[in-house]
């Protein structure tokens, strides 16, 4: 903290009252600010005992806590410990805030500035959640709690459960949307109409779109689930969306399937249709991510490190689903460790992968409003803990203005306190003003 400042406790925020330019008209008033979270400071101004300012003396009162260093506890103001503090501003009726004419105070100028405080949380990242809803998502059953006693559940049941969980516990975090490939439209025939896609995501991103999601995609025990894989579709779908939304806040696919992508866009006939690779799905994530940068997370589910028989069952021919997968995850920008895409054999690992996606999609920027009048003396804090200032993100742990140049409008925490942001929530952010 900056205790070696001649500033006493008025509202920063509020434009820092006539240091930073703001009306300090009212009198008694209880001044309360809220702005990307709370933000609280009190003053209140008196006059003389007969209620008439009979007097040049203001006797002005604030309410703070501040942290030293890096201990919580209160500034000395040199007398009661309380933090109340009288400030005698012995100034003249005619040079007064309300009847000068003079320009706002400035940098420099020798007024009582104040600190204050605010709980801030990062942007939502906006998320599509891009789900197989071809025909083996019924067909085949796995294991959903490892334990050998209870019977299996269908792929898409788990799934279902998975998504629920997600769009649950990170409803007010994330903003989330959905689409399927294929569409509900789809039918159990072996032509273009196993294929059908919507030219639209079934559940646009939105805030709060928990019920949203789960009541626009079929039910976890939906049985008339049908179709190909028509995956390279379901990204361009989810990627034509996302690109309408700010590319300053974050973006991301999480892309979920079960076998080998299908349903080319420009198949000959039906037996490229459904028999043959859709070589286009590892490019399509690939300039999502390279031109648009959106990066896609690749989850797998029960896949197989084999390579499949030529048969016309709908799946490709010749096709190693694992390796295909390793390559698409690679193209999407954000691959795990090893294998590349996240490889799970049963529901409990579907949604421990998801919440290891979802742990590395949140955001660590974080929006300042209104921005600090003077940058240079921002503090920030996560859980009672100053955030040291970084000088390079990439390499450095602690807090940068996203805009070094400013606007001074929003701070990034890099490193080991992206990952506390990540789990504490949100930060405090305390402005200071320079006294003269």
């Amino acid at each position: 903290m900056k205790t070696n400042m001649a500033f006493s406790r008025m509202l920063a925020i509020a434009g820092c009252i006539t240091a930073c330019g703001g009306d300090s008209s009212s009198d008694g008033d209880s001044f309360s600010t809220m702005s990307g979270g709370t933000m609280t400071t009190s003053a209140s101004e008196s006059t003389g005992g007969s209620g008439e300012d009979t007097s040049p003396e203001t006797s002005l009162t604030t309410s703070a806590s501040a942290t030293v260093g890096e201990e919580s506890g209160t500034v000395d103001t040199g007398t009661d410990t309380t933090a109340a503090t009288t400030v005698d501003t012995s100034t003249s009726a005619d040079e007064s805030p309300e009847s000068s004419d003079e320009a706002p105070a400035t940098t420099g100028d020798v007024v009582p500035c104040d600190i204050a405080e605010a709980t801030l949380t990062p942007v939502p990242p906006n998320i599509m959640l891009v789900l197989d809803k071809s025909g083996s998502m019924i067909t085949n059953s796995w294991d959903h709690d490892e334990n050998p006693n209870t019977g299996t559940v269908t792929r898409w049941y788990s799934l279902y459960q998975v998504v629920d969980f997600v769009v649950t516990t990170f409803n007010e975090q994330i903003n989330f949307g959905a689409n399927l490939f294929p569409s509900e439209n789809a039918t159990a025939t072996y032509n273009a109409n196993g294929c059908l896609m919507s030219n639209g995501p079934e559940i646009p991103v939105a805030p709060l779109n928990q019920d949203a999601i789960l009541n626009g995609i079929p039910g976890a025990n939906e049985t008339a689930i049908y179709g190909g894989t028509p995956a390279a579709e379901g990204i361009e779908v989810a990627r034509n969306h996302l690109v309408t939304f700010d590319p300053d806040e974050p973006r991301a696919i999480i892309f979920i399937t079960d076998g080998a992508a299908n349903c080319a866009s420009d198949a000959a006939d039906n037996y490229q249709r459904f028999e043959v690779y859709d070589e286009q799905l590892p490019v399509v994530v690939g300039d999502t991510w390279t031109n648009d940068g959106i990066p896609t997370y690749v989850v797998g589910i029960d896949i197989s490190n084999a390579v499949s028989p030529i048969a016309t069952d709908g799946n490709p021919d010749s096709t190693n689903t694992y390796d295909e997968l390793e390559t698409v995850a690679a193209a999407g920008g954000v691959p795990n460790g090893g294998p590349l895409f996240y490889q799970t054999t049963n529901q409990n690992e579907l949604q421990a992968a998801l919440q290891q996606i979802i742990d590395d999609a949140l955001s660590c920027t974080v929006p300042l409003d209104p921005p600090p009048a003077f940058p240079d003396l921002l503090e920030v804090y996560i859980d009672n803990m100053m955030v040291p200032p970084a000088a390079d993100c990439a390499a450095d742990d602690g807090w940068i203005y996203t805009n070094p140049n400013g606007p001074y409008d929003s701070i990034e925490l890099c490193g080991a306190w992206c990952d506390a942001l990540k789990q504490v929530g949100s930060v405090t952010a305390e402005y200071y003003c320079d006294a003269g």
